[in-house]
């Protein structure tokens, strides 16, 4: 089986600058979440998943509390419509930004469609790809199988590679401030 993306969605590239909606209907950029720190874009099939479920809650336990403090940002985008998006995203207890394409114009344009569910129709091939600042592709994960989506400590290794471009990310005495 093929799971079809647009071609220029590689590595090294820049990612589009797509605008959805959040879970209450605010237009949201990518670029305005990322706001120069890099970040994690799952793409979850929706609601009924059980992997897509199972993924974000290891992230909930594990990583959302070091998100709030590292900078990093998280975001999940899903064909559901705003309400489920918002549903979703309180039964998870997550506070990252879930962003619904629930027309499925992006879900289209990125050419990720998974049209192997005839119950759900046409949703997300589960990607997740670990974005630099300026939203250039630094790692890209299938998650058609669970065993492909990231895991906590390779999405924490991913984000700590990033991070460490970053010219303040080494402390030196030269640094410091009197």
């Amino acid at each position: 089986m093929t799971l079809p993306m647009r071609a220029d969605l590689k590595f090294g590239a820049r990612f589009p600058n797509f605008e959805l909606p959040d879970h209450t209907g605010t237009p949201r950029k990518l670029s305005q979440i990322l706001r120069g720190f890099p970040g994690v874009l799952i793409f979850s099939r929706g609601y009924y998943c059980p992997k897509d479920r199972r993924q974000q809650t290891n992230y909930v336990t594990h990583l959302q509390p070091e998100l709030r403090v590292n900078y990093c940002k998280m975001i999940t985008v899903s064909v559901d419509d705003q309400m489920t998006t918002g549903e979703v995203r309180n039964a998870l207890a997550a506070d990252w930004v879930f962003l619904s394409d629930a027309d499925k114009t992006l879900l289209y344009d990125l050419e990720m469609v998974d049209r192997t569910d005839a119950i759900h129709g046409e949703v997300y091939i589960p990607y997740t790809f670990v974005l630099d600042r300026d939203r250039t592709i630094y790692k890209i994960y299938n998650g058609w199988w669970y065993l492909g989506r990231p895991t906590v400590e390779e999405i924490r290794m991913d984000l700590r590679a990033l991070m460490s471009q970053r010219p303040d990310w080494i402390y030196s005495d030269s640094q410091r401030i009197a």
